[in-house]
């Protein structure tokens, strides 16, 4: 069934009828053609679900019921730094895969200064593909930071993965596999560079700050495939293991 994500402010006067946006108006209307008594499911992006309904009055919906929470996944953050183009996928194609945070980075090699509006709109393509891909949960996008200030903040978690290429380090897979292998839930960060991948002067800082070196294979990968590839590596072993 189609999903949309609501704000507690669409909620009028905290009751079960909710206003619609412009947008969600074209969505269900115009794109998916429902009508007044259609169902869809509307989700606050926090695992709350509801069977909804479109009313007889334009741009309103009504809450019928509420659905089972959608269980609030491990956390997997994504630290990418940004690539001269192709982040829209990678915020897209990381939610499909699960992650629960994603903190765009502006290495030494980062090209891309964007703009406000790019966070905007990074995080409505994350509302989609979570809408799409029925997650439940919506990823917190954060907005751009230097890698030189956001690594001062240190790791969070025990699962922390620097991963850098033409390195003698272990494989990302075995590393998250022996992680995991006895607490499927731990949370997992994981750091990818830019185009031309990290200067030695940054990888030397992510270690000093207690961070893992990882190796994504032998091969050299695009800055976006290298993201994916890490994110699915840690999705299949964790998914293999609940």
């Amino acid at each position: 069934m189609q999903r949309i994500t609501i704000s507690s402010a669409q909620r009028v006067d905290n009751t079960n009828i909710f206003q619609l946006t412009d947008e969600q108006i074209h969505y269900l209307q115009r794109v998916l053609r429902l009508k007044s008594g259609d169902l869809f499911i509307a989700q606050d992006g926090e695992g709350q679900q509801w069977q909804s309904q479109l009313t007889d009055i334009s741009g309103e919906a009504q809450i019928l019921s509420t659905l089972v929470t959608a269980t609030r996944p491990a956390t997997l953050e994504l630290a990418a730094a940004l690539p001269k183009s192709g982040f829209d996928d990678v915020v897209r194609q990381a939610t499909e895969l699960g992650v629960t945070d994603i903190q765009p980075l502006l290495s030494d090699r980062t090209l891309l200064n964007p703009s406000p509006k790019k966070l905007v709109r990074w995080q409505r393509i994350a509302q989609e593909a979570s809408e799409q891909c029925e997650r439940g949960y919506v990823p917190r996008l954060e907005p751009p930071i230097k890698f030189a200030e956001w690594i001062k903040a240190g790791p969070v978690s025990v699962g922390n993965y620097f991963c850098a290429a033409r390195v003698n380090a272990p494989g990302l897979l075995p590393c998250v596999r022996t992680l995991l292998t006895d607490s499927p839930q731990q949370s997992i960060r994981v750091v990818v560079g830019p185009e031309g991948g990290w200067t030695s002067e940054e990888i030397a800082v992510a270690i000093a700050h207690g961070y893992q070196e990882v190796s994504l294979g032998s091969g050299i990968l695009r800055a976006t495939t290298a993201s994916l590839t890490a994110l699915a590596i840690i999705s299949s072993v964790r998914e293999q293991l609940i």
